[in-house]
Order: structure tokens, then sequence, then C-alpha cells
């Protein structure tokens, strides 16, 4: 079944801040049990609520369950929600909402009857508002294709988070009380990162060196203003020697793996990411310190080498979840988390102190029951036919999976 929510602001100049919060609030509707996934889109034409959240849901009774009933609503928004805007409708038809990926569109229509409008799959009024009999929905490539194939007769909406995914049904203990599903016991504590390098058709990924990759990695940076080390305690490096300085400072700290991004076409290094935050017998390990030259920033061995580093973890250490944090500033780094895949899960509040001044941290994830799909589209984009005789993509990595 397919839960819509829609609504509005009374005062939208609010909206970032409500945004942001929405992004937690659909994470927070994933922990209930019984609704397998939320994603938010916004409407491109008026007439409509500007925004909809679309979620599966396994039945009727999940809107009864005790983490629904805590976590509903609009919580500090309650009062500036636009009421005459507020929907919420339930529908039957499909078992699972359709992900829109990045770049693609939502179309609806709402009808007393089903119509033949392009090729929409239409649902039926199952619960709640029932503010329209029939729903029309249908996924398509782009706003243009959308418009062409409804003739004009639907509402399209672009996505404004990626899909998150929540569990179907809770476990209950002697005592009935819900708990986590039990882990497969085929799974063993997963290996620590060995200090080998990982290769690709544009990148090398490897343990950083001073010796080996601070003059490189110096020149590289140097191309840019300094700005890509806002949002890190360490850089911009003045010289060769201070770069050398703060590689060695790193090197052989086992909590956190520091590696160099070589760009194959130069044998050159470009960028720094690190294994942090190893946790074995838990199966958790973060990906963090990443600085991009701008030799490296919207390159394919970018997105390659976060494609080595995802693979090792998960298909050879075998690790359950991949974090990526970041300071909830750094704006390029939650559009890249989102661009590889990860799920938005929150905000930590004064979670650290950095140059005299607070960051709040974005928290994401990837888990391995995430990983093969992913790991299917990262393959499909990095595959030569996917890029043209000037080296660009023809299909978003997003489009992809």
């Amino acid at each position: 079944m397919i839960f819509f929510s829609e609504s509005g602001l009374i005062e939208p100049s609010r909206k970032p801040e409500w945004d942001e919060w929405y992004r937690g609030h659909l994470a927070a509707m994933t922990s209930v049990p019984g609704v397998l996934s939320a994603q938010r889109f916004a409407a491109l034409g008026p007439g409509v609520p500007p925004s909809l959240a679309m979620y599966t849901v396994t039945s009727p009774a999940v809107f009864s369950d005790e983490t629904y009933l805590r976590v509903r609503g609009m919580g500090p928004w309650a009062g500036l929600v636009d009421e005459r805007l507020h929907r919420r409708d339930l529908f039957a038809g499909l078992d699972v909402a359709p992900a829109i990926p990045e770049g693609g569109v939502l179309a609806i229509a709402d009808r007393a009857s089903p119509e033949a409008i392009g090729s929409l799959t239409w649902l039926t009024a199952a619960g709640l508002d029932r503010t329209t009999l029939c729903r029309g929905i249908g996924v398509f490539a782009d706003v243009a294709t959308a418009r062409r194939a409804t003739a004009g007769r639907a509402m399209i909406y672009r996505p404004v988070t990626g899909r998150h995914t929540g569990a179907s049904a809770p476990r209950r203990n002697g005592f009935g009380q819900p708990v986590g599903w039990a882990i497969e016991p085929e799974w063993k504590p997963a290996l620590k990162p060995p200090l080998t390098a990982m290769e690709g058709r544009f990148a090398i990924v490897e343990p950083l060196d001073a010796e080996r990759h601070g003059a490189d990695l110096f020149a590289a940076n140097a191309d840019g203003d300094g700005s890509n080390f806002t949002y890190y305690a360490y850089g911009p490096f003045a010289t060769v020697a201070q770069q050398k300085s703060w590689i060695a400072s790193v090197s052989g700290d086992a909590s956190r793996l520091f590696h160099a991004i070589i760009d194959k076409a130069s044998g050159r290094a470009v960028g720094v990411a690190a294994y942090m935050s190893i946790t074995p017998a838990m199966g958790v390990i973060e990906v963090g310190g990443l600085n991009f030259s701008p030799r490296l920033q919207q390159k394919p061995a970018a997105t390659e080498a976060h494609y080595l580093m995802m693979r090792r973890v998960f298909d050879e250490l075998g690790y359950r979840r991949y974090e990526w944090k970041c300071d909830s500033w750094n704006l390029p780094s939650r559009a890249a988390a989102e661009r590889l895949g990860f799920t938005y899960e929150g905000l930590f509040r004064q979670a650290i102190v950095i140059h005299g001044r607070n960051r709040d941290t974005t928290y994401f994830s990837i888990t391995d029951r995430e990983w093969p799909r992913l790991k299917a589209g990262f393959e499909r984009w990095l595959d030569p036919g996917n890029f043209g005789s000037e080296g660009r993509q023809k299909a978003s990595l997003a489009s992809l999976r």
C-alpha cells in the first residue's frame, strides 16, 4: 500500500529549515514497523500542495503502531503548516511505492475514476482522508517526457530526497518487547582494512605516504583557493613541508587509515580519503577525511575511488555499515553522499568544536543489504560504454541504480 502526505507552509521563508527537519522526519518514519520506504518530492507547478511525501506501508495497522504515534505529524512545524494544504491518503493497488531517481520525476493525477493517461498506474483510496477516490502515478525520466506522456493532465513532482528504507515488522522477545532482527548466523566480525592498494580504471587508492604523495597533493591543492579545507581541522598548507608534516602526523594511526587517491592518467596523487571509526566486532566503518583537490573534483576517478573503498569494505572485509559524517553546512559533501547512494540519517547537534566554531554533524550510511544494488549501479556507471568520446557520462549514477 502507498501512503501520501501532502503539505505546505504558511511562512514559505522558513522552507530551508523545514526541508532540513523533514529529512530527519523521513528517517524517523522508516523506523516505524511496517513503513518500508519514504521519499519526499516538490511540486513543479501551482494548484497543489508544494510538498509531497510518499511511503510504502504494509497495512493500515501501521497507523495505530505505538512507534508511528510517537513520530507522526509535523512536530515543531505543526503551527506553521497550512492546514488547507495538509492531506493524508492511503491507497491500495501497489505493494511498493516506486523509487524516483535523481533527475527523474513522479507524475500524479487525481480522478473520480481511472482514466487513460499515459502509462499511469491507478490506485484506489483505502483510508485516512480520502481526498480523492483514485490516484494515478507514473515514473518518468524527465519533466519533458512526463508532460508529453500525460498530455499535461498530471501534476509533476521532482524528488528532493533519496529513498529511505525501513523494516517490515518487529521481532519480539519472550517479554513481548520489540527487538531488532537476528544477525545471520554465518556473519562473522569484519576484518581490519589492509594496507594495500585498490586499483580501478581511472584511479588507484593506496596508503598515504609523505614522501610519495606530499608534493603531488600540495601541487594539486594549489590549483584551488584553499576553500576545500574549510570544514576540516587540517590545512590548507603553505608549503610542501607542511603538507608532508601533516601526512607524517596521521600515518601509522591504526584508528584512521588515510589513503591517497591517484589519478591513473597522470600517475599523481590528487586527493585523500580515510577509513575511520573502524569497529570490526560490530561491522561498522566510516569513510572520512575526504579532501579532493580541484584536479579530482567531479572527475570519474573521484566516483571510482569511492566505489573501490566501498567494494573493499563490503565484499572483501565483511562490514555491515559504512558511515559518512560531515559538517551540516558542508553542502557539497552532503550532496555527494546522496549522489553516491548514502541514506540521510539525521543531525547530531553541537557534535564538535572546530576552528573555534560549532559543528553540527550530518550522518549518512550505506548498509550491506543496500550494497548489491548500489554496486550494480556503480559498475554500470563505470562501464566504458557510459562515457562519450570526451569522457562525459551518458547516464547519471543515480539513474543506474
